[in-house]
């Protein structure tokens, strides 16, 4: 049977059984139950802790060495400390804190940047119970419990004077355009720009800095002309996970800075969110957080079929389990449940609407400047609110705080279809595009160009590019709704006939009315949603033996 212990946190750190100390604790192992002592619950998230004591190590030997950490703990305070797949705890039933005064934890050090992080913000707190990594100012505190640590390095300048600020300029906006993301913690410029003189490799670097990923370039100018060679790096073990190189002219030098920063962000981005999948996709699913559960779930989307977006809603159900307030994994789910709807995967269309439209306004009134969950709720209002001005306002709110978002300007365009403003359409996708030209959403990108191309009138044009949407992903068959709509415009009745015929084939459930009713209720709304729905029914819906085969 295991005693209570009792913890003098303040002064010298004590950890007593019946008045005496406990002897033989390990000093990690000593950080470890003085810091679980100062959470609410007296309980952390496991791999947070393993990154909190082993700050300097991969994060599988992290993971090893709190493992082995626990077996020693739970010999010498049997009962105290408790842990599972997802958490560390200590049984606060069993657990005094001793009233007292003086520095927090006095004298107290651990060869781990990150536990020295945490004690020095406690002690500048000055309360009594110390407080939980602080996050960045201007991110959420959900945003703040798991996610990856980027730094940008000073880029090496070649073709210039030694007195030239150009390259300092170009890693700060880019600093700063990867600052917004707010996918990944930043690591403050001063920071980066204060590591040791002389070369220092990639992964020195985010050792010293305690980065999981580095960025790092040169510049070279010639005349008029400037090349910027940029590469995303893991720190771990200096893989280039990324490289590109921009051309561009010496003319306005802070525009050049800034036209660098967005191609730099908007293409980085993307790469940084893969590396973190694969990363989430090695632990088990039982041991992953729920950060790791929302990317594993992201894929799902690209993939854009009923079983992927079923299994994205199972992901992420997992994740809001064990935290309902999660949210990405509400914004991401609204979208889910939406597309279930708009996409013909549900018998039910109006009730996945409904779901859709309960978790979206849950995650907008949590979201704060998150803009990944911003987008995804522009997703879902998009499809399941009849004010089209919803999606459309979510997502220039995403796009305000990461202006370089592709995702975001996708959306965007969607939204502005549903409006009926053409112009802002091709804009958008443009804009999205040119972003990120292999972005795994890019069909959804040709599909909204090709939409707002039928209605200016370039039918052609617009059947062309989306049966060049169809053949780059073939299981996109709810795709033949948007050509056949298309297709109707130009007066092919006949292959339009054809192509509702295959679409039947591939959603043989679908009835007329669930037809109708998964449709976007933005898109029902006025003369525009009309022309649209009007255009299927012209082809006598019931004649193509909608609904089960008798």
């Amino acid at each position: 049977m295991s005693t209570a212990i009792l913890l003098h946190l303040h002064g010298l750190l004590r950890i007593e059984r019946d008045g005496a100390p406990v002897a033989g604790l390990p000093r990690r192992g000593q950080g470890l139950v003085a810091y679980l002592a100062c959470q609410p619950g007296m309980r952390a998230e496991r791999g947070f802790i393993a990154d909190l004591l082993w700050s300097d190590r991969a994060e599988e030997q992290a993971r090893a060495s709190l493992r082995q950490e626990l077996s020693v703990l739970r010999r010498h305070l049997p009962g105290i400390v408790g842990a599972n797949r997802q958490h560390v705890w200590l049984d606060s039933d069993r657990v005094t804190l001793a009233p007292g005064k003086g520095e927090l934890l006095q004298g107290f050090d651990l060869p781990s940047e990150g536990f020295e992080d945490w004690l020095r913000a406690a002690r500048q707190s000055g309360s009594d119970a110390a407080p939980a990594p602080i996050a960045p100012e201007g991110i959420p505190a959900f945003a703040a419990r798991d996610r990856p640590m980027l730094a940008v390095l000073p880029f090496d300048e070649l073709g210039a004077a030694q007195d030239d600020m150009f390259a300092d300029g170009v890693v700060e906006e880019i600093t700063g355009a990867l600052s917004r993301v707010h996918d990944f913690h930043v690591i403050a410029r001063q920071s980066a720009f204060a590591l040791p003189g002389g070369p220092v490799s990639a992964t020195q670097a985010a050792s010293v800095l305690g980065a999981d990923y580095v960025v790092e370039g040169s510049v070279r100018r010639a005349g008029e002309r400037v090349r910027i060679s940029v590469q995303l790096v893991a720190g771990e073990d200096g893989r280039t996970l990324w490289t590109e190189r921009f051309d561009d002219r010496l003319d306005d030098l802070f525009d050049l800075q800034d036209r660098i920063a967005q191609k730099v962000a908007g293409q980085l981005s993307p790469s940084l969110r893969a590396a973190e999948i694969a990363r989430a996709r090695s632990h088990a699913p039982e041991d992953r957080s729920v950060y790791e559960l929302y990317l594993t779930a992201l894929p799902k989307f690209w993939i854009s079929t009923k079983p992927a977006i079923e299994e994205a809603i199972a992901l992420l159900d997992t994740a809001l389990a064990r935290d309902a307030d999660y949210v990405p994994a509400l914004a991401f789910k609204a979208w889910a449940h939406a597309s279930l709807a708009v996409y013909m995967w549900s018998t039910t269309p109006e009730a996945e609407f409904d779901r859709a439209l309960t978790l979206a306004n849950h995650a907008a009134a949590l979201a704060g400047d998150h803009a990944p969950s911003l987008v995804a709720v522009s997703g879902a209002y998009a499809f399941c609110a009849e004010d089209a001005a919803l999606g459309r306002d979510f997502a220039l709110r995403a796009l305000a705080i990461d202006p370089n978002n592709a995702w975001g300007w996708m959306r965007l365009g969607w939204a502005r279809f549903y409006e009926g403003d053409l112009d802002g359409v091709l804009t958008a996708i443009d804009r999205a595009e040119s972003l990120s030209p292999l972005d795994p959403f890019r069909f959804n990108m040709m599909l909204a160009r090709a939409a707002a191309m039928r209605e200016r009138g370039a039918v052609t044009e617009a059947i062309a590019l989306t049966r060049e949407a169809m053949r780059a992903k073939p299981d996109l068959t709810w795709a033949r709704r948007t050509l056949i709509g298309t297709l109707l415009a130009g007066g092919l009745d006949d292959e339009a006939a054809e192509e509702m015929k295959r679409l039947m084939a591939d959603h043989p459930d679908v009835t007329p009315e669930m037809f109708l009713q998964a449709s976007p209720r933005a898109l029902r709304q006025g003369s525009h949603g009309q022309v649209y729905l009007d255009r299927f029914q012209s082809l006598g819906m019931s004649a193509l033996r909608f609904g089960p085969k008798g």
